[in-house]
Formats: C-alpha cells, structure tokens, sequence
C-alpha cells in the first residue's frame, strides 16, 4: 500500500498536467501559448492568448478578411512557414508586407476536395516546418471525426492551427480546444468565445470588441461608413483593393 505522502505527490502531478480538466479553475499558461496582440482578447482565453498545438475554430457568417486578425501572432511565430489553405481568395502580397511577414514563409494551397484537405492538413499540422496553418474548410464540409483527425495531428506541436468554418457550424459540436465566432461591425471586430477546452461556462459569453484597423474601415460596405463624399468613395476601392482577402 503506497504511503500518504507519495500519493499525495502522485495526486499533485495528475493535477499539474495541461490535459486535466478541473472545471471552472483557471490554470497558468503553457509554454506553448502564442500572443494574439490584442490585451482584451488575451484577457478572456484561458491560456492568456492563442493555445498552439490544438485545434482553433473560427465560425463566420461570410469569409472576409477577417483572417488577418491572426498577424500580431503570425509575427510572434517568426520562425515556419504560414501555410493559407484553401484560402477564400487569393491573398494580396501587399497585406503580408504592411503587417511586416516575410513573403518567403508563405505557402498557398488549394485543396477542393476532403480527402486532399484532410491530408494536407494533417502533414501540415505535424511538420516542424510549420509555424501557422490558417484553412478554410472545404464546400461539403468536415465531420467530427474529420476534425478530430485535424486536432490530434497539431496535438503536441508548436504550431498554431486554426480553422475557418461557416457560421452554421457553430450549432454542431467539435472537438476544437478554443471556438469563438466573428464579425466586422462599423468599427471593431466582433468576438464572441463561445467554447474553450478546461472552461465551464457558466453564463453567455459576452461579445469582445477589438479596434478594426483604419485601412479595414475603408473596406466595410458603403452603408456602414456612416458618410462618405466623392473622395471617401474613390478612398474606399483603393484601400479595399489593399485590405487583402
């Protein structure tokens, strides 16, 4: 019979470890925790910024450009490739430039089906030569075990893998460890966390305002800039054209 004291040790290293779920208690961060650049948002993930090595889901009404809320984070992950797969659109170099990302990290796929999709991702997810894999799920869409096979392959890693889904997703479960939905309002991105691996939540989530950057001001749609002359006009097709995905 094992004495009092090593099982209280054994007891404090089960605790200790960042895959035991202990309900509402908040835990420090792990070494794989990557800054998203934005304090508000930090303050409400669990881990005080994106979690590396899971699976990030990102639920959205219409695929924008929105996507560029990862670059403070792409910055942080200075080393590996980032990876845009099945990308809505073709990325706008210009972008990567403003925000200060090395082009020569940037890999583009295009994977139409599933079965292409699941396999690239999965390597991709499991390469040391990645730093972020950013995807958009293909047009028929991902089981659950589909996106089980994505979280085990980044399980481990240290790369930062996020997937973009539609907003009808956010009704059917997911293994994904952190899923949040997302919005361009007038003036601010609109987060709303609705799941994270390790957090019971208690009640609704409130939405989280984020700064909308000046050039991604000028790319909303007419209607929602308040006013906007002859100049503004011609303003907003060239900063759109800037603005990327």
């Amino acid at each position: 019979m094992p004495s009092p004291s090593s099982s209280s040790s054994t007891l404090d290293q089960i605790l200790s470890r960042q895959d035991v779920w202990r309900g509402h208690r908040h835990r420090g961060a792990p070494h794989n925790c990557i800054d998203s650049g934005y304090a508000a948002l930090n303050a409400e993930l669990l881990q005080g910024g994106w979690p590396a090595g899971t699976l990030i889901e990102i639920c959205q009404k219409t695929f924008q450009g929105e996507w560029q809320l990862f670059f403070p984070a792409l910055r942080t992950q200075s080393s590996g490739l980032i990876v845009l797969l099945n990308p809505p659109a073709e990325p706008f170099c210009q972008a990567f430039i403003q925000a200060e990302i090395n082009l020569e990290r940037l890999l583009v796929i295009n994977a139409p089906n599933n079965s292409q999709f699941l396999h690239c991702f999965t390597e991709l997810a499991r390469s040391n030569n990645c730093g972020a894999v950013l995807a958009w799920q293909p047009n028929k869409g991902l089981t659950y075990t589909d996106l089980r096979k994505c979280l085990l392959a980044a399980a481990g890693t240290n790369t930062l893998c996020a997937l973009f889904r539609s907003l009808a997703e956010q009704q059917k479960s997911s293994p994904a460890a952190l899923r949040l939905s997302l919005k361009i309002i007038k003036n601010n991105i609109e987060l709303i966390v609705f799941k994270q691996k390790g957090l019971l939540q208690k009640h609704q989530p409130r939405p989280i305002q984020l700064p909308l950057p000046t050039c991604w001001q000028a790319a909303l749609p007419h209607r929602a800039l308040g006013h906007s002359g002859p100049e503004e006009k011609a303003a907003v097709a060239v900063v759109n054209l800037k603005a990327g995905t």
